[in-house]
């Protein structure tokens, strides 16, 4: 017998609440305060490995996690875009989850009531009391005592490629299908065979809620991952590739070594050919975007300083900068320290074979074959930490801690040096961290927020944390039709016309 729409939703909270405690509060709607987002203008992707909650349906696997809800769509094996934070994912403790009977939806159980989300509308209905519970929901003892064999390779299903055990968490099936799905508390969701034992990791999204650094890459993006605690001891930090469609997550801790990638945040992030360049607090990884075996570049191995803060294409390698002088790794691998020692550099922003570099006191150019770097000149107000450095067109724009500065053209023949205008940063963008050069302007990264600004007039378009952004902003990368902004809550794509209205 078909099930319509009405009593497939009544099934739902029959079976839902279970789940959930009763309560007589309001219905609970989400507060935006921020600018009206559609699904497909921004979309966040973080850490979904902690699953709380699982559910099935023939089309569909819901999958509830500390940091958003997502779907599997189990007949094209893809994974639909997260809903997190951003698009109302609840903040409370998910306790449990129902898939709606013949259905789209899925019923969270929370503290107080419950939220049925719809895929096909993307809505949220929130409603905080539910009715008595009838039944039970699947628990993970149960699902495993109907696989034998799934329970005989526990251990080994729950122990990660770095050794480290885990638990499940949540269990779901579906009566059409033998499949049995096993949520965990770090390794995200295992498709197991109940027949066999086997099982295949559903792994979808970062290693960890920071983004620290992101660089553009054919049909998708890289992103170094900031290290975050795991529940087996250690800390978690690595790659993740995300495709632009958001379908498909890989993800490295390796490094080809014992320990894996060691470092804690990840700063600035170059792709060249099949090579990622990543510039940390522990030196400059070059790492293999194939197989995520790296070499490791530090004091011993030529740098100036192990203290990398930027990293930049060089003709045939790349440039480094650092907390003590500039550096650069050829096409033969070997690093060579260039000019003076103790210079503090911020940026890099190459521009053929010339390199323009940011340090705490001011604009500094390397021309092609020199060994030092020259003072570039600037006024007085410009003798201050330069924190990002872009083009715009011909025009070179500078960012510093209060200001953008403009490089205009020589208006006097006879007076070759150019002038600047200077336009003052929006204060809603808390303290600047990242600058990326767009047509007509350039996008600004900040503690408190995101910002574009106009190249003709200055004008600044800001979206604030937490509603438009969730989370201090890292690195930003302009990539075609796409805006991808790196935050300490995670990797953020928007649709670049729509972040830009």
């Amino acid at each position: 017998m078909t099930v319509g729409l009405t009593d497939s939703r009544t099934v739902g909270l029959c079976l839902l609440a279970v789940l959930a405690y009763q309560s007589d509060g309001p219905t609970v709607r989400r507060s935006d305060q921020g600018r009206p987002w559609r699904p497909d203008e921004r979309s966040m992707i973080t850490d979904f490995s902690y699953v709380r909650a699982l559910a099935a349906s023939p089309d569909w696997l819901f999958a509830a996690t500390t940091h958003g809800l997502v779907i599997y769509d189990r007949r094209r094996r893809a994974w639909q875009p997260p809903v997190t934070v951003l698009d109302g994912y609840p903040q409370q403790p998910v306790r449990g989850a129902i898939a709606e009977p013949g259905g789209n939806a899925v019923y969270l159980a929370l503290d107080l009531g419950y939220a049925r989300y719809d895929l096909i509308t993307r809505q949220w209905d929130r409603v905080a009391g539910a009715p008595p519970p009838p039944g039970a929901a699947l628990s993970v003892e149960s699902a495993l005592n109907e696989a034998p064999a799934a329970q005989a390779f526990r251990a080994l299903m729950l122990t990660d490629a770095r050794l480290r055990p885990h638990h499940f968490t949540a269990a779901a099936r579906t009566p059409d299908q033998p499949d049995l799905y096993l949520g965990t508390d770090g390794m995200g969701v295992l498709r197991v065979d109940p027949m066999t034992g086997q099982s295949e990791p559903l792994t979808y999204g970062l290693l960890a809620p920071g983004a620290g650094a992101v660089a553009a890459g054919p049909g998708g993006v890289w992103v170094a991952t900031d290290a975050r605690p795991v529940a087996a001891g250690g800390d978690r930090s690595g790659f993740t590739w995300v495709s632009e469609d958001l379908s498909a997550t890989t993800t490295s801790e390796g490094g080809g070594a014992a320990l894996g990638f060691t470092f804690l945040q990840g700063r600035r992030l170059v792709a060249r050919g099949s090579t990622l360049w990543l510039a940390t607090e522990r030196g400059l990884y070059a790492v293999d975007n194939g197989s995520y075996r790296s070499r490791e570049y530090d004091v011993g191995r030529g740098l100036p300083s192990e203290d990398v803060t930027s990293v930049a294409p060089a003709p045939d390698g790349v440039w480094v900068g650092t907390s003590r002088g500039l550096a650069v790794v050829g096409g033969d691998g070997k690093a060579t320290a260039i000019g003076s020692r103790g210079v503090v550099v911020l940026s890099l922003l190459a521009v053929g074979d010339s390199l323009w570099v940011g340090t705490t006191t001011g604009l500094a150019l390397l021309a092609p074959g020199a060994r030092d770097l020259v003072a570039a000149p600037a006024p007085p107000s410009l003798h201050v930490p330069i924190y990002g450095i872009a083009r715009v067109g011909t025009t070179l724009v500078v960012l510093t801690g209060d200001r953008l500065a403009w490089q205009t053209p020589a208006p006097d023949p006879r007076n070759p040096t150019p002038g600047w205008n200077l336009t003052p940063l929006p204060p809603q963008l808390g303290r600047p961290t990242a600058l990326a050069a767009d047509s007509g302007g350039v996008w600004l990264g900040g503690t408190t927020g995101l910002a574009w600004v106009d190249a003709r007039t200055g004008a600044a378009r800001v979206l604030t944390m937490p509603w438009d952004v969730p989370a201090a902003v890292r690195d930003v990368v302009v990539d075609r039709s796409m805006l991808w902004v790196a935050t300490d809550s995670g990797l953020v794509r928007f649709d670049r016309d729509a972040a830009r209205r």
